[in-house]
């Protein structure tokens, strides 16, 4: 048995294998192979890659033959079945022992999913490999090698050494912006069923509920697109279990009134992570929506307004992640075509069916998760999860998966969370206290079941024909970006720590042989082992910085919390949130901002949770509350509203989704912000309350190169902070800086509230500026204001005042330009030809006239950035008139 193959029964693994394995990538510097990731970023359409370098050595004399063995770059192939075992090969691999470096085992379309690459020997100690990383997935790696001696495979993973991981994400994961919504919540006008939110609502649809004009809760894409978010992350809408529901306890706070309330009465909807049918939508969520239809004809019309807000969000340019729970479901949880398909063994089975009914082998067996449920006595079905360190949710039961490294058997599986071992028991008879895993056709069925999930949601939210990924033919990149774009665009995976890797390892790769640039997003709160087993397979971590930034009283405390997960997860994408559905909010909203600030000048993707925009606190913005977890977080498991907020007039309030807005449309316009390159900034004075970070985009360029920007943040919210900051040496040749040329900042994220206050973006703030030498040397004062006291002080007419802002400095360069003259004109009929002189970095406009007179001239051909010391220009048509003259204009930035 092969560490690769997934028919592995190790326990603790020992610290090394056969051999010395090290990979590096892009971030990273050399890694040892043993249980680590790369994690690399590549975008499909325009053709980048990412070289993942492999050196091995095998440690032992006389080497014939050196490979490296992944499955990297061939994810379609997960559904495959190479040996005609009836299994697809990313469930039930092929042993690696099996397969050859052949043609015919390592072609891209017929070929296995796990193939051999050979290494070449550089004559002294390694052999080397770089393999580019050109298809998004979830992949793994190892390596072997045979020797004079034995003519048999002998693995890096004999001696009980793991995998390496390879996850490659598209490169929008970097550039996500999100907001978490509930579909039946956000723009509710009350507590009622009749007042509920929908589809229709969200944009704007004939037939909405919410259409009345000058109506406060306006909630929609346009809005959205105004707080500079471009990713919505919806609480799960399929249908709500029955069976199971939560009852009401007393757990609520009154802000209203919900009539569907009362001591031991079921919630009116359930918890939505307690899914009914995976593969419809609730009929509640439709404005179409009628208590007299039938189940079927409820869901079909649902299905109908899912699919048209789709169809808005994406003509908007608004990605959507659905959250899904795949680790447990509903007690009343419904096949779906796609169980009958793999249960039914072609009985007269339906859609409807519930699987308890049906199939119990789906469920884990109470007390035993190493087990699935049955029949017998003592195999009733377990609750999820299967930890018992923080009790269980009550109203829904546990999948199985099969048994693995992490997984839970009982109450004295002390930590089994945090085991990392790797390992996969993808044996078919059951657990008989030392080995058996259960991996049969029924829980393979389980794979495949969920597995199907997303490339089922991606052909309802596509145009007929087209769930797959563009290709040249279909257009030119604008063409074929709209096409990988329509449909969902990522998948948050509630209680993602529930499942084997290896089973998220072919969903996901399943989901991104048809949309490469999907997101995986992996709820794993604990932190440690836990999150970082996610991180070897999922795109973005969910994970618990929250807590670290929301407990952060210093700027130290917020490096630490940053610097802490950069230094588990590497270049992995981290959630941003300050608070979500599941956690309390802020006792002051303006706190909350000031750690939003802070997360977004750093890499990763922040969030916001729906009303933090509008004012919403731990206790105030909804119209219920539920103390869950010895927590108070809005009510989904009822109708709730927040019109506490919409109709909420506080000015302070009113000016939060203006700062959101300016911060998340600063990090849009700002690679660098986005970039994951960043130097943590302290001051002369070692502020604690100015949280400050240099970000660039490209190490060692000129800022007239690439996008740099200084970011601080008050994290003081009653007091004004100041200080004095040098640029470090280490730091400034990254930031591109020349001693002997002049910079200046604006600040992207400045406060604007137009036609009030307007300009503040676009000033410059250091008059006349700093010389590259004298930002190293002097350095340079920052000055970040309170939030107000009074409304005069957020501004006025003349944009006079001192508002709360992020301080989102973008470097300049403003050195005078040196004298330059058009040195050559040629007409080639019917067109003129017109070279400058030129400064390269500076950004030159060819204008032209036929008269001479003010205002006759019109710019040809502008925003040119010079590379060299003269940049050409051509006038098409320029020919054609009597006489003509030509002047060229440069400028520190394109116009």
């Amino acid at each position: 048995m092969r560490l690769i193959i997934i028919t592995i029964l190790l326990g603790i693994p020992a610290a090394f294998g056969a051999g010395k394995l090290q990979v590096r990538a892009p971030g990273y510097g050399w890694q040892n192979g043993d249980y680590t990731v790369s994690h690399v970023f590549i975008d499909e359409v325009a053709g980048t890659s990412a070289g993942i370098e492999v050196r091995f050595d095998p440690e032992a004399g006389g080497v014939t033959d050196v490979e490296v063995f992944t499955n990297l770059n061939r994810r379609e192939l997960a559904t495959t079945d190479k040996n005609g075992d009836n299994e697809h090969d990313g469930i039930l691999p092929v042993p690696g022992n099996d397969i050859t470096d052949s043609a015919g085992d390592t072609d891209p379309v017929t070929g296995h999913y796990y193939i051999p690459h050979n290494l070449v020997y550089d004559g002294s100690q390694w052999w080397t490999l770089t393999i580019p990383a050109v298809k998004t997935g979830s992949y793994r790696l190892t390596a072997r090698f045979k020797t004079s001696g034995n003519p048999d495979w002998q693995w890096y993973g004999d001696g009980g050494a793991r995998d390496h991981c390879v996850v490659v994400s598209p490169v929008g994961a970097r550039d996500i912006r999100m907001y978490e919504v509930n579909v039946l919540n956000v723009e509710a006008s009350g507590t009622l069923e009749s007042q509920r939110s929908t589809w229709e609502d969200l944009s704007d649809r004939p037939g909405a509920i919410h259409t009345a004009g000058g109506r406060v809760n306006d909630w929609n894409l346009g809005t959205m697109a105004d707080l500079g978010v471009n990713w919505l992350w919806f609480q799960p809408y399929h249908p709500f279990g029955l069976d199971g529901r939560d009852a009401d306890g007393h757990s609520r706070v009154w802000n209203g009134g919900a009539p569907f309330e009362d001591f031991n009465y079921p919630f009116a909807l359930g918890s939505p992570y307690a899914v009914k049918n995976f593969w419809e939508i609730e009929p509640r969520t439709s404005a179409q929506y009628d208590p007299g239809d039938s189940v079927a004809a409820g869901r079909a019309k649902a299905m109908v307004s899912f699919r048209n807000f789709v169809a808005d969000a994406d003509a908007a340019g608004m990605a959507i992640m659905p959250d899904a729970a795949f680790n447990h479901t509903a007690f009343d949880v419904e096949l779906g075509q796609e169980g009958v398909d793999r249960w039914s063994g072609g009985a007269a089975w339906a859609p409807t069916d519930e699987i308890r009914n049906r199939e119990l082998r789906v469920f884990s067996r109470e007390d035993d998760y190493y087990q699935r449920a049955g029949l017998g006595a003592g195999e009733g079905i377990a609750p999820a999860p299967d930890r018992y360190d923080f009790g269980k949710w009550n109203d829904v039961k546990d999948i199985f998966f099969g048994r693995y490294a992490a997984l839970w058997r009982n109450s004295g599986s002390t930590d089994a969370q945090k085991n990392e071992g790797d390992w996969f028991d993808a044996t078919s008879y059951g657990f008989n206290g030392t080995d058996g895993g259960s991996f049969d056709a029924v829980t393979r069925g389980v794979w495949r079941y969920f597995g199907a999930y997303v490339p089922y949601w991606l052909e309802m939210t596509r145009p007929a024909g087209q769930n797959r990924n563009s290709v040249p033919a279909d257009g030119d990149a604008a063409a074929r970006y709209a096409w990988d774009d329509r449909g969902i665009d990522g998948l948050r995976c509630d209680f993602g720590q529930g499942l084997p890797p290896r089973c998220w390892e072919y969903i996901i790769n399943r989901a991104k042989s048809v949309k490469w640039n999907f997101v995986f997003m992996s709820e794993s709160l604990d932190g440690g082992e836990v999150t970082y087993r996610s991180g070897r397979h999922f795109d973005v971590l969910n994970e618990n910085l929250l807590f670290a930034v929301k407990g952060a009283a210093d700027k130290w405390a917020l490096r630490t919390a940053y610097e802490d997960r950069r230094t588990a997860y590497g270049q992995a994408v981290i959630l941003l949130n300050t608070t979500s559905h599941d956690e309390e909010n802020y006792d002051d909203p303006w706190a909350a901002m000031a750690r939003y600030a802070a997360n977004s000048a750093i890499d990763g993707a922040p969030m916001i949770f729906s009303g933090q925009e509008l004012g919403a606190t731990r206790l105030y913005g909804y119209d219920l509350w539920e103390f869950n977890a010895s927590k108070w977080v809005p009510h989904f498991k009822t109708y709730n509203s927040m019109m506490p907020l919409w109709g909420d007039t506080n000015f302070w309030n009113d000016q939060l989704a203006t700062v959101y807005g300016d911060i998340n449309k600063a990090r849009l316009a700002s690679p660098a912000l986005r970039s994951s390159n960043r130097w943590i900034l302290d001051g002369n004075g070692n502020n604690g309350q100015i949280f400050g970070v240099a970000k660039y985009e490209e190490g060692g360029v000129s800022p007239m190169f690439q996008d740099v920007v200084l970011a601080f943040v008050n994290l003081s919210l009653g007091s004004d902070q100041g200080d004095t900051f040098v640029i470090p040496a280490g730091l400034a040749p990254l930031l591109g800086l020349d001693n002997s040329r002049l910079y200046n900042v604006r600040n992207i994220a400045a406060y604007e509230r137009p036609p009030a206050v307007t300009g503040r973006k676009e000033a410059l703030l250091w008059d006349p500026g700093i010389s590259g030498s004298d930002l190293q040397a002097g350095g340079f004062s920052v000055f970040l204001k309170r939030v107000p006291a009074s409304e005069g002080d957020w501004g006025n007419e003349n944009s006079e005042g001192a508002p709360w802002e992020a301080q989102y400095l973008k470097l300049v360069d403003v050195t005078p330009v040196a004298p330059f003259e058009i040195i050559a004109i040629a007409s080639t009929v019917p067109d003129v030809a017109v070279t400058c002189e030129t400064e390269a970095g500076r950004w030159y406009h060819l204008e032209t006239s036929t008269t001479l007179e003010p205002g006759s001239w019109t710019t040809v051909v502008g925003n040119v950035q010079a590379t060299g010391p003269t940049v050409d220009f051509l006038h098409p048509g320029g020919a054609g008139d009597p006489r003509r003259f030509y002047r060229v204009v440069c400028t520190v930035e394109p116009l």
